[in-house]
């Protein structure tokens, strides 16, 4: 079983930035948070595997998703891990995914250490995780862009919305009221399904010429109408994050919301080609301005 030092390097080598936050969680919401995010990182990598073909990673998510859920027969965790230690492994141009590849069958029995609350909670968002992994995949095998903004909304909650759901069940799970006062738990869920789709909707509008390029549009309206929600919904984040009942909790939302809201404004400004990027001296602002924000709790 992987240990939690060699658990704490693959999750900063595979995102530093969430892993900025992840390690001011509070102790005993970190394990099964950083554990969904690299299950959620390693079905992200097979999906994106532009190299294979669209029906074997299909294949591969699927088997992912019940290696999770613990549904997959023993034959079927066999052949699940010679296709992500094989072809997908090989297939990625970053060693760090290459090694949560190879790894995930070790990210599985991880899983099965945590409490069985906590267990329920991951496969939950797991399995919706790969459902809009599929439906991505699929979609655009006959058309280049979505039908309507429900599409929007429900690719949004598939492969993010969901995690503010479950980060906020989590929250409450393993920190009780010293997460945020139990009567506002559902509150609590609705905004952060909303911070979720926001995060989600900045790296849409982020990547919509690459996307574009690739013949699919995720937006079927007018950007602005959409960087204008995302600025609300993360706003929204930034709301729930000062609600939070510790400044390390407060520390871990109200920093990805600042991001995105960074780099929804270079987006704005945006006038050629280029992939925006917050820069890492600005990132370093936005932390201080974040534990700024994090001191005082909103009161109601």
């Amino acid at each position: 079983m992987m240990n939690p030092a060699t658990e704490g390097d693959l999750l900063k080598s595979v995102s530093r930035s969430f892993y900025l936050s992840m390690v001011f969680l509070p102790e005993e919401m970190r394990p099964g948070i950083s554990l969904a995010y690299l299950l959620a990182r390693a079905t992200d990598s097979v999906a994106d595997t532009s190299s294979a073909d669209a029906e074997m990673r299909l294949q591969v998510l699927r088997r992912m998703g019940r290696a999770v859920a613990g549904t997959a027969a023993a034959d079927e965790l066999a052949e699940l891990r010679l296709q992500l230690s094989g072809p997908m492994a090989e297939a990625q141009q970053n060693p760090a995914e290459r090694t949560l590849l190879q790894r995930f069958s070790e990210c599985l029995d991880m899983l099965q250490s945590l409490p069985e609350a906590q267990v329920r909670l991951i496969r939950r968002v797991l399995a919706t995780i790969v459902e809009g992994q599929c439906w991505d995949l699929t979609y655009f095998d006959n058309r280049t862009q979505v039908e309507s903004d429900a599409d929007t909304l429900r690719y949004t909650y598939w492969v993010a919305g969901c995690v503010g759901e479950f980060w906020t069940d989590l929250g409450y799970e393993t920190l009780g009221a010293r997460y945020c006062r139990p009567e506002r738990r559902e509150l609590m869920l609705q905004a952060g399904v909303r911070f979720g789709r926001g995060l989600q909707l900045i790296n849409i509008l982020r990547d919509i010429r690459e996307d574009a390029a690739r013949r699919r549009s995720y937006l079927c309206c007018d950007e602005v109408l959409w960087q204008n929600r995302a600025e609300r919904y993360l706003r929204d984040g930034l709301d729930y994050g000062a609600r939070l009942g510790c400044f390390r909790l407060r520390f871990t939302v109200i920093l990805p919301a600042l991001l995105g809201l960074s780099t929804l404004r270079l987006i704005r400004r945006r006038k050629n080609q280029a992939r925006v990027k917050v820069p890492r001296r600005k990132v370093y602002g936005l932390m201080l301005k974040a534990a700024c924000l994090s001191v005082m709790r909103r009161a109601s």
